[in-house]
């Protein structure tokens, strides 16, 4: 693998070796298939941690994928291309709509019990899955590695 991978920000796990996703650090355990990619170099290394002790492995952002999953409202914008580029290199406020849209531990997510309600088995058609309401919301957190 060359620098040039390696040093890219790996905000939706695109990055890693054979293309293989793991995003958010490995706190999702299945691969994704399809993810985009950020073109800007890595300025820290973080990982993310949940309120019931769900680690990831850590992972390089850029200064902008980390103050938007941190909460921040602007960050340094860098590896914008074409029409973007200009943008280089300047603090650039981050839309209100994506400020900390990572904020539920998805491996807590995946691991809580499936509904056994009979009115929301109605509501989901009677189709398997979760409806989600044993799901929990716990504190994720990114913490700073290096």
């Amino acid at each position: 693998m060359t620098g040039y991978v390696t040093n890219r920000c790996n905000a939706y796990g695109a990055e890693n070796p054979g293309g293989v996703g793991n995003p958010y650090g490995g706190l999702v355990k299945v691969g994704v298939a399809v993810q985009p990619e950020c073109h800007a170099p890595v300025a820290h290394r973080y990982a993310w941690e949940c309120e019931h002790g769900h680690k990831g492995s850590p992972v390089g952002y850029c200064e902008w994928h980390a103050a938007q999953f941190s909460g921040l409202s602007s960050a340094l914008f860098e590896g914008g291309e074409g029409s973007i580029a200009a943008f280089n290199g300047t603090r650039v406020r981050i839309p209100w709509n994506i400020i900390r849209d990572i904020q539920v531990c998805y491996r807590c997510a995946a691991e809580a019990p499936e509904c056994d309600n009979p009115d929301h088995l109605a509501m989901m058609r009677g189709k398997p899955g979760r409806c989600g309401c044993r799901e929990h919301k716990c504190r994720l957190q990114l913490r700073f590695v290096s």
